[in-house]
C-alpha cells in the first residue's frame, strides 16, 4: 500500500500533464477551424452588402429625385438598366458561393444556412415587386449582416479562449480588426445613395444621420489598424487607404458629408459603386491573409502542445518505475513497523490511551516518539478535564503546563475556562445575595422574609412548636426624609437595622420588607410574653437618637417605632398570613398611640375575616351590577347655579342594604381591589356625563368629579386610562374633575408628577379633605391642583373655625385656586361661604346624592335645587 500510494500520485501527476498538452493541441486546432470560419463569415457578409449596394443603384435610377439630382433622363436610365442587371446577377452569384463556403464549415454552417434562407426569401419578394422601397430593401439586406456578424462574434470570443498563445490571440485580433473595416464599407456607400434618395423628404435629415454614422464607422475602423501586431498585414492595410479606388470613395463621400455635392452625375455614380465593390475585395484579400496568419499560429500552437504531450508521457512512464523500485525496496522495510504503530495510533483515535512502542527504522522510531509524546500530553489533558468535570477547580493538575505551542493554547484555554468558572460561582453568589437582601441595610428582603418564615412555619409543623413575626414599622420616618433628606433617611434606616440586629436573639431573623417596614422572624417560640419583650427592646432601641450626616453638617434625628406580634402554632398558618396578621397588629399599635406593642389576638382575627369577607363580597359585586353611582350637585355659592357633581360609590350588598364609601372603602384600600373600583366608578360616571351631555346639544360646562386613591394614582398607566375613558364617552376634559385626598399627597410626594401628568391633558385636580392632614397653607401653590375642597367638619359654629375656613378660602384665592366647601348642612353655614367668597358648595343642604336619572333631569335643568 506504500508503494501503490506514491506511483499512483506519481502516475496521475503524468496523466494529468499529458492530458492537458492533449487538450492544448485540440483547443488549437479547433482555433485555427474557428478562425477560417470567422474569416469565410466575413467574406460573406461583405457579398450581402454588396448585392444591397447594386440592388440601391438600381433603386436610385427608379428614383425620380435622384435622377434630378444627377441630371440622369429617363432614356438614359432605361440605357444603362441592363448593366445594372448584370451586375447584380454577378453579385447574387458571388453571395451565394460565399454563403455555400461558408456552410461548409462546422462552426459557421448554422449562420450561412439560416442566411441563405434569408437571402431567398429577400430575392423572391424583389423579383415580385414592382418598384422596390429602398428603406425595406436595406432593412431585410441589413438583418441578414446582422445575423452573420452576431455569429462571427461569437466565434471569435470562442476562438480566442481556445488560443493556447498570445501570439495566437493577437493574430485573432488583427483578424477581427481586418473584418470590421470589411463590414463598414458597402455599408458607407449604401447609407449615403440612401439618404441621397430621400434627400428631399422628410426622412432625409434620418437618413443623412444614418449615414454619417456609416461614414464615420469606416473611419473608426480604419483607424484601428495602425494597432494591428503583424507588420505585414499592417503595411498592406495601412496601403489600402491610397489605392485609387479608395481615393475616389473617400473623396466623393468627404465632399458630401462635409456639406457639397457628393455623386454629381450618373458617371460618377457608376465609378463610385465600381471603386467601392473594389475596395472591398481588396480588404477581403488581405483579410484572408490575416486569417492564413492566424491559422498557421494556432497550428503551430497545436505542434507545440503535441511534442509537449508525447515528451510528458515519455518522462512520465521512466519516472513511475523508477520510483516503483525504490519504493518497493525502501516499503517493506517499513511496512511492518507501520503496521503495528497504526495499530497503536488506531486505539489512541478510539480514546484509548495505551502506551506506544517506539521500534523500527529510525523514521518509525520518531513517529513513534512523537505519538507516545501527543498520548502523554492527552492524558494531562483528560486528567484536568476530569477535575473540572468534578468541580474540583483546586486540583493542583490544572496548574500543569501543556508541552509545544498547541500545549499552551490547551493550558491556557484550561486555565480560563477555570477562570470562568470561578467568577461565575462567586457571581451567583453574588447574584443570590442581591436577589435575596434589601441592598440599603443588607437585610433580607421581602421575598426572602417569606421564605424563611415558611420555612420556619414547616419545621414548627414538623416540631410542634411555634413560630414568631414582629412587624416593625417606624414612627415619624418621613419627617426625617423631608427635613433632612433622603440621604439623612437612608443612614436613619441602616442604623435602624443595626440595632434591631443587635436586639435580636441568636437564631432570630431581622428583614427589612421596605420603606420603613421591617420584620423579626423568632422560632420555638415558648410564650408569647417573650415576644412582646422583644419587642419592646426593639422600641426603645430604635427610638433613642441619632446623629447623621446631611449636606449642612451633622444634625441629631429621632424617630420611634410601633411593633405588631403575631404566632403560629403548629404551623398553623402559611407566611403569608402571619404576615398579614403581624401587619394587622402594627396597624393596631400605630393608631394606639404609636410607640407600642400589640398582639395579634382574636377581636384582630375577626376584624381580618370581616375585611376579607367584605374585600370577596365587594369583588363579586363590582363583576354583579351591586354598585352604583349616585350624583351630589355641586352649585355656585353666589348664583346657586349648577357648575358640577361629585361621583359617589353606594354598594346595594345583599342582606346589608345600601352601604356608603365608608362601609368598604378603607377595605378595598388595602388590596388592588380599590383600582378595580376607582376604574369602574370613573368609567361609569364619565359615561354618564357624555350621555347627559348628548341629550343636552354637547355645550355644557357642567362638570363630573371623581375621587381616586394614591394606589390608583400611582400607577404610571393612570394618565392613558383617563385619556382614553374621556374619548371613548366623548367628554372633553376640562369637564373632568380628578379629586385626591390631602392625606393621600402628603403620604406619597411621587403622586404630584402623576397629577401634573393629568393636568397637562386639560383634567382638573382636586385636593380632598383639606384641612385634615398636614399640608402648610404656603405649600399650597406649589402643588399641581385647581381647587381646593374644604371638609365639612370646619363648616361648625366655632369661631375659630370660621376664622379658619376664612384663611384657607383667602389663601386658595391667592394661589389662584377655586374654593368648593363640601359637607353644608345648612343655611348659615351657606350664609357664611357666600360672605367669605367661597365659589362653590355641595351638602345635604342643597341635595343629597341624586340616582342618575334624578341629576340628569338637572344637568339638562340647570337650575338650582334649593
Amino acid at each position: 500500500m506504500l508503494v501503490l500510494l506514491p506511483l499512483s500520485s506519481l502516475t496521475a501527476f503524468a496523466v494529468v500533464l499529458a492530458a492537458r498538452a492533449a487538450d492544448s493541441a485540440e483547443a488549437s486546432t479547433q482555433a485555427a477551424d474557428q478562425v477560417r470560419a470567422y474569416g469565410q463569415l466575413a467574406r460573406a457578409s461583405a457579398a450581402v452588402d454588396q448585392e444591397l449596394l447594386v440592388l440601391v443603384v438600381a433603386a436610385a435610377l427608379d428614383a425620380p429625385s435622384a435622377r434630378a439630382a444627377l441630371g440622369i433622363t429617363p432614356g438614359f436610365s432605361a440605357l444603362v438598366a441592363d448593366q445594372v442587371s448584370e451586375a447584380a446577377d454577378r453579385v447574387r452569384t458571388e453571395t451565394d458561393t460565399q454563403l455555400d463556403r461558408a456552410a461548409a464549415l462546422p462552426a459557421a454552417a448554422g449562420a450561412a444556412r439560416a442566411a441563405q434562407e434569408q437571402v431567398a426569401e429577400l430575392r423572391a419578394a424583389l423579383d415580385s415587386a414592382t418598384s422596390p422601397d429602398p428603406t425595406t430593401l436595406r432593412a431585410g439586406w441589413t438583418g441578414v449582416s446582422a445575423r452573420l456578424h452576431e455569429r462571427q462574434n461569437a466565434i471569435v470570443v470562442s476562438a480566442a479562449s481556445a488560443a493556447t498563445s498570445t501570439g495566437t490571440v493577437a493574430a485573432i485580433r488583427d483578424v477581427r480588426l481586418l473584418a470590421d473595416l470589411t463590414a463598414t464599407l458597402s455599408p458607407d456607400v449604401v447609407d449615403y445613395l440612401g439618404w441621397l434618395l430621400y434627400a428631399d423628404t422628410p426622412v432625409g435629415p434620418e437618413r443623412q444621420w444614418d449615414w454619417l454614422l456609416s461614414h464615420g464607422a469606416v473611419a473608426l475602423a480604419r483607424g484601428s489598424l495602425t494597432t494591428l501586431t503583424d507588420a505585414g498585414l499592417r503595411a498592406e492595410a495601412l496601403a489600402l487607404a491610397g489605392t485609387p479606388e479608395a481615393v475616389l470613395v473617400d473623396d466623393v463621400l468627404t465632399r458630401a458629408a462635409r456639406g457639397g455635392d457628393g455623386v454629381r452625375s450618373l458617371l460618377e455614380l457608376q465609378s463610385t459603386v465600381l471603386a467601392a465593390a473594389a475596395l472591398t475585395q481588396q480588404t477581403n484579400q488581405v483579410l484572408a491573409d490575416a486569417v492564413d496568419v492566424a491559422a498557421r499560429s494556432a497550428a503551430a500552437d497545436g505542434d507545440r502542445a503535441a511534442a509537449e504531450r508525447d515528451t510528458t508521457a515519455v518522462v512520465a512512464v521512466l519516472a513511475v518505475l523508477g520510483t516503483g523500485a525504490v519504493l518497493a525496496l525502501v516499503g517493506r522495510r517499513v511496512t511492518r513497523a507501520l503496521r503495528r504503530l497504526s495499530d497503536q495510533a488506531d486505539e489512541v483515535s478510539q480514546g484509548r490511551l495505551v502506551d506506544v512502542d517506539v521500534a523500527g527504522p529510525r523514521e518509525v522510531r520518531s513517529v513513534g516518539r512523537a505519538l507516545g509524546a501527543a498520548v502523554g500530553s492527552l492524558r494531562r489533558v483528560q486528567a484536568q478535564a476530569r477535575a473540572v468535570a468534578r468541580g474540583d477547580l483546586a486540583d493542583p493538575v490544572l496548574d500543569e503546563p501543556l508541552p509545544g505551542p498547541l500545549g499552551e493554547v490547551l493550558h491556557a484555554s484550561v486555565e480560563q475556562l477555570v477562570t470562568s468558572l470561578r467568577q461565575r460561582d462567586r457571581l451567583q453568589t453574588a447574584l443570590s445575595h442581591q436577589a435575596a437582601h434589601d441592598p440599603l441595610t443588607d437585610l433580607p428582603n421581602r421575598a426572602r422574609a417569606l421564605e424563611l418564615t415558611t420555612a420556619a412555619l414547616h419545621r414548627a409543623r414538623r416540631a410542634g412548636a411555634a413560630t414568631g413575626l414582629l412587624f416593625v414599622d417606624l414612627d415619624g420616618f418621613k419627617g426625617v426624609n423631608d427635613r433632612a433628606g433622603h440621604a439623612a433617611g437612608d443612614a436613619v434606616l441602616q442604623a435602624v437595622g443595626a440595632r434591631m440586629r443587635e436586639q435580636a436573639r441568636a437564631g432570630d431573623t431581622v428583614c427589612r420588607l421596605g420603606g420603613d417596614e421591617f420584620v423579626v422572624l423568632v422560632e420555638a417560640v415558648s410564650d408569647v410574653a417573650e415576644l412582646v419583650a422583644l419587642g419592646e427592646r426593639l422600641v426603645a432601641a430604635v427610638s433613642e437618637p441619632l446623629v447623621v450626616a446631611t449636606a449642612s453638617g451633622h444634625r441629631p434625628v429621632a424617630v420611634g417605632a410601633s411593633v405588631g406580634v403575631a404566632v403560629a402554632q403548629d404551623g398553623e398558618v402559611d407566611g403569608d398570613e402571619l404576615l398579614a396578621q403581624a401587619d394587622a397588629a402594627v396597624y393596631r399599635a400605630k393608631h394606639s398611640g404609636r410607640g407600642r406593642v400589640e398582639v395579634f389576638d382574636d377581636r384582630l382575627r375577626a376584624h381580618m375575616d370581616e375585611r376579607r369577607d367584605v374585600e370577596e363580597a365587594l369583588r363579586r359585586g363590582l363583576a354583579e351590577g351591586e354598585v352604583h353611582v349616585l350624583y351630589q350637585p355641586v352649585l355656585d355659592v353666589a348664583s346657586g347655579d349648577l357648575v358640577g357633581f361629585e361621583a359617589l360609590a353606594r354598594w346595594d350588598r345583599p342582606g346589608a342594604g345600601l352601604l356608603s364609601p365608608d362601609a368598604f372603602v378603607p377595605v378595598a384600600e388595602q388590596s388592588d381591589l380599590i383600582c378595580e373600583l376607582d376604574r369602574w366608578v370613573l368609567r361609569f360616571a364619565v359615561d354618564q356625563l357624555g350621555a347627559w351631555r348628548d341629550g343636552a346639544g354637547g355645550d355644557s360646562d357642567v362638570r363630573v368629579a371623581v375621587n381616586l386613591s394614591a394606589r390608583t394614582l400611582s400607577d404610571p398607566r393612570i394618565t392613558d386610562t383617563v385619556v382614553a375613558t374621556l374619548a371613548y364617552a366623548g367628554v372633553p376634559a376640562r369637564c373632568l374633575v380628578l379629586e385626591v385626598a390631602e392625606s393621600a399627597v402628603v403620604e406619597s410626594p411621587v403622586l404630584l408628577a402623576q397629577l401634573a401628568a393629568l393636568r397637562a391633558v386639560g383634567v382638573s385636580v382636586a385636593l380632598d379633605d383639606y384641612g385634615t392632614g398636614t399640608t402648610s397653607i404656603g405649600a399650597l401653590r406649589h402643588l399641581p391642583v385647581d381647587t381646593l375642597k374644604v371638609d365639612g367638619r370646619f363648616l361648625s359654629t366655632d369661631p375659630a373655625d370660621q376664622r379658619l375656613v376664612a384663611l384657607m378660602v383667602a389663601t386658595a384665592h391667592a394661589s389662584g385656586l377655586t374654593v368648593v366647601a363640601e359637607g353644608v348642612e345648612d343655611a348659615e353655614a351657606l350664609g357664611r361661604l357666600a360672605s367669605e367668597a367661597c365659589d362653590a358648595a355641595q351638602g345635604f343642604h342643597l341635595s343629597a346624592p341624586l340616582p342618575a336619572a334624578e341629576a340628569g333631569r338637572l344637568f339638562a335643568a340647570g337650575v338650582p335645587v334649593a
